[in-house]
């Protein structure tokens, strides 16, 4: 067991993913630990706690910045190296970020990616343990919207979205937020003086009642070099058992494939996937999404899960809704494994 010097803020979330290190030490420690939100705003100055040299308490040093570092490689990068410049300092670097390309990583210090949402889902997110069945006992109803589409803060493409969707007159078809705590924002589920901003839970009425999501990740370009950023949305929504088009960064599909998920190339393209072009992407996304709204929604019924029950075509969305459900905890268990193999390895080498 290895003793942490553990720095910054919410520093629960790491030790409360990873219960094998002693965090309690006040001497003899064999690493230092930053936790942070954004290593480059706060070493810029825009946030705080910052990391200072003299905190440090060895030659080793590990940061774990568990939401925003883009653009990675001019932001986070930049600001890292700055802070190692002529420091005998050994360095393990951990985002969200997955890097598509091994060129892009970087030279002067390790970095390892890591799917820090899906621990929030997987055990905070739906306490409830009958979902498989509820599926199946709605089956027969029509449900009374097509979509579902959470959008809280106003990035670009979900203005994007919002715009298509009004122009198209499908918005009412939906389940559909945007900027919902603006007294002029579109609000689905959220009433003021009842809990926090913060959801811990999910609204499974919104996916019981309408027939698939529309992703809007947090990122969908503006990046400078190719990275796939998951937050909680997409777990959620496989939480949910809902099937999903993901409005997100390039081969963001083909990530989750890799993690094991599946996901819906059966019922509509999911060619956008590999699209570099931010406004390609966004208008093949667009021309999927117009194949399945300007239908009724009981033929999109009956598209998502065939003609009837007894013939059973259901099952095939079924199988896949299960199986990523049942996923999620596998992949939170290979993601934390993945982070202590590396620093087993981090810290076994010598500098």
């Amino acid at each position: 067991m290895y003793n942490i010097n553990i720095l910054g803020k919410n520093t629960f979330a790491f030790s409360d993913i990873f219960t094998n290190f002693n965090y309690d030490s006040t001497e003899n420690f064999d690493c230092d630990l930053f936790v942070t939100d954004a290593f480059h705003l706060v070493q810029s100055g825009r946030s705080e706690p910052v990391l200072n040299y003299e905190d440090l308490k060895t030659d080793k040093l590990i940061i774990f910045n568990y939401d925003k570092c883009s653009p990675v490689e001019s932001e986070l990068f930049t600001s890292v190296s700055e802070f190692l410049k002529d420091r005998d300092i050994k360095c393990l670097v951990i985002t969200l970020h997955h890097i598509i390309d091994k060129k892009d990583l970087p030279s002067d210090f390790d970095y390892l990616s890591f799917d820090f949402f899906v621990f929030q889902v997987v055990e905070n997110y739906g306490k409830w343990d009958s979902i498989f069945d509820i599926f199946r006992d709605t089956l027969h109803f029509l449900r009374p919207k097509k979509f579902l589409s959470f959008n809280n803060i106003q990035h670009p493409h979900r203005v994007q979205l919002k715009d298509f969707l009004t122009a198209k007159n499908y918005i009412d078809d939906g389940w559909f937020s945007f900027d919902p705590w603006n007294e002029n924002g579109l609000n689905v589920d959220c009433i003021s003086n009842f809990g926090s901003q913060s959801f811990t839970e999910i609204n499974l009425g919104l996916y019981l009642t309408s027939y698939f999501s529309i992703l809007t990740e947090t990122l969908f370009g503006g990046d400078d070099i190719p990275t796939v950023k998951l937050t909680n949305k997409v777990f959620m929504t496989m939480k949910a058992f809902h099937p999903f088009f993901m409005m997100g960064q390039p081969k963001t599909l083909e990530y989750l494939s890799q993690s094991g998920f599946k996901t819906f190339d059966k019922w509509w393209s999911e060619s956008y996937d590999n699209e570099f072009d931010h406004d390609k992407r966004i208008t093949m996304i667009f021309l999927e999404l117009e194949k399945l709204l300007s239908v009724s929604g009981e033929n999109i019924h009956r598209k998502m899960f065939g003609d009837s029950f007894e013939e059973e075509e259901w099952i095939k969305l079924f199988n896949i809704l299960k199986h990523n459900y049942l996923h999620l905890p596998v992949h939170a268990e290979n993601q934390k494994q993945k982070v202590i193999d590396k620093i087993n390895d981090f810290m076994g080498e010598t500098k």
